[in-house]
This record gives structure tokens, sequence and C-alpha cells, in this order.
């Protein structure tokens, strides 16, 4: 069989997509095959193509159109300033991102090629874009992506099929209410509310094995506010109530430390030549990544529980790097390096 051109491709492909939205309730993949007098498989592949731009899904053995309209924005007037600041943002956003995003790389690439073109600024913009489109190309992610983006956007539960890092995969339907990108293991993620929890959950999105648009429609609760709820998170992982976290940073990193606002609760005072930071969190997940980063140069004082564990660590890496040798001079050499 000749292979079609590929307007004569898109073509037939609308025509399916038709099809369905006139049978809301669904067809089977038989019955298009049919309709279209074409194999099962081809109908296969236009429906799997469908389904990766989140036009169509599968309920069953139904294929159904997704009940979305494509968006489209009011032209955007922004001074040369303001469009440089989303350039930065979004640049910012792709390289904190360990796959590729076609939907951001594209705003971006449009953001740097308005700016080169508008104001002469020169085309290191635009090669900056194309350095960070030379990734490879995870497809599940991009499709996973869009999906969320859709169901945001137009305010549709998903079915979701998640990965958590220690444990095993499970199904739920899940309303999004906010996506938040997260510095911590160059992610995003989106928080909303899961069936499988009766409560709000917040997922990683590059653990989201699969995203599939339903026909059910959510609005998010009044009484949501999830900037406020990140408020007591360091990053990502937030809580209703938070403990107060004290650190020590030696005087060579005490500048360095003092010139970022790091988190909404920090507060900064001298200690001697020493810098003494204190911040309230819901969770230590994220904040311990931070507090590794800055080495023997940052000191948990309080609370005991993170010290304890933070002192574990320190322990650790000591035999990692051959500073303890047998059980009976552990002791003083810990003491020999860290002090008591």
């Amino acid at each position: 069989m000749p292979r079609l051109a590929d307007e004569d491709l898109r073509k037939r492909k609308q025509r399916l997509l038709m099809l369905l939205q006139r049978h809301p309730d669904g067809l089977s993949e038989r019955e298009i095959a049919v309709h279209f007098d074409m194999e099962r498989r081809t109908a296969n592949n236009y429906l799997r193509d469908l389904e990766s731009r989140s036009e169509v899904y599968k309920d069953g053995t139904l294929w159904i159109a997704a009940v979305t309209k494509p968006l489209r924005l009011r032209p955007l007037d922004v001074e040369a300033e303001e469009a440089m600041a989303l350039y930065l943002a979004a640049r910012l956003l792709v390289k904190q991102s360990d796959r590729r995003n076609e939907s951001i790389e594209t705003a971006l690439e449009k953001l740097s090629h308005v700016l080169s073109s508008d104001t002469g600024i020169g085309d290191d913009l635009v090669r900056a874009v194309q350095e960070l489109m030379q990734r490879p190309v995870h497809e599940t992610h991009q499709s996973v992506f869009r999906t969320i983006m859709r169901a945001y956007l137009y305010r549709r539960v998903i079915e979701i099929v998640y990965t958590p890092y220690n444990g095993k995969p499970f199904r739920t339907t899940f309303a999004p209410y906010l996506l938040e990108p997260s510095a911590l293991g160059f992610a995003i993620y989106v928080i909303g509310y899961s069936t499988i929890a009766n409560n709000l959950r917040t997922y990683k999105i590059g653990r989201i094995e699969q995203a599939t648009l339903t026909r059910e429609s959510y609005s998010v609760p009044s009484d949501f506010d999830g900037l406020a709820l990140l408020r007591t998170a360091w990053s990502i992982y937030y809580g209703e109530s938070t403990t107060a976290v004290t650190l020590r940073f030696a005087p060579d990193v005490a500048r360095r430390v003092a010139e970022t606002n790091w988190h909404p609760s920090q507060q900064l005072q001298k200690d001697g030549q020493h810098l003494l930071m204190q911040v309230d969190v819901a969770d230590f997940t994220d904040l311990i990544p931070w507090i590794r980063g800055w080495g023997a140069a940052c000191e948990v004082l309080e609370p005991a529980e993170l010290r304890d564990r933070m002192i574990g660590e320190a322990r650790q890496l000591a035999e990692v790097y051959g500073c303890i040798h047998s059980d009976a001079d552990q002791h003083s050499r810990f003491n020999d390096i860290f002090g008591d």
C-alpha cells in the first residue's frame, strides 16, 4: 500500500477525531477500523498519535474524544525588559529540567527570536536555546507533561500511573491544583487532589508513567492556597506544622549565605565570625541536600534529630573516604577529623 502524504495523513486523523466527537460515548477500535475501511493496526496507530497529543483517550475498550478546545491567548504586549525577564525565567526552568520539554523550549525560542529580532542584541539568545535542545527526547515525559498542562488549563481530571521513589506503581485519578518547579532533583511537581489518598498529594511529574484526560471536570476549592502551603516548605515538601532549624556557617561562607534570601522565614544573626541562620520548615527532605552542599562550612545546631542525622552522615563519609579504618580507633580518628 503506498504511503500517505503528510497532508492526507493529517486529514485522515482529523476525520477520525471528528468521528469520535460525534460519538461522545466512545467507539471501539474495531468500529473505527470498519467505519474507515482500514486495518485495526492502522487505526491503532492513528489513535495512539492523537492520544499522545491528548486529543483522545482510552476508557476500557472505547476510544473517546477529549472534551477540550484549543486555547489561544490574546497577544501579550510587553516591554523589552519584561520580555527579557520572561526569557530568563523560561531558560532557568529549562536548565533545571533533566529532560527535554518542547512546550517550554518553544516558548523560550519564541522569546529569544523576538528579542534578537526586535532589539538587535544578536543571536546569542537563539544559540542558547539551541544548545538546550540537544538533550535526548523522552517521549513519555513529553506526553505526560502535555496532558497535565491541559488538565490544569481545562480543569479536567486525569488518570495517572505513579511510581514512588520507594514503592510500587499505583493508579489514581487526580485533579491538579498547582504546578511548581523545584531545583531539588531538577524537577517539576504537581499538587492536587488524589482519589487514592482522598486528600492533597504532591507528585513529581518525572515519576508519572502515564497520564490520561477524562471527561470529568473539577474546580479548585476556594480554600486551597498553594503558595501558602509552600511557605512551610524549604522547596516542595510542605506540612501543617513547622520546626525551627538553626544552622551555623563558617566565616569563609558567611557573606555568601547572607547575600541571598533563601526562605521566607529566614532570620540571620552574627555569632562572632560565624553566621547563624534560623528557618521554619515542615519537612527536612529537601533542606538536607542544601545543607550537604555547604559541606563542613555548615553545622546543624537544632533540632537534635536533624543534627544527629547529619552526624551519622559525617561518620559514613569518614568511612567512605577511608578516614576510619577499624572499630578500635574509629572514635578517636573521627574526633581528630571532625572534633568532639
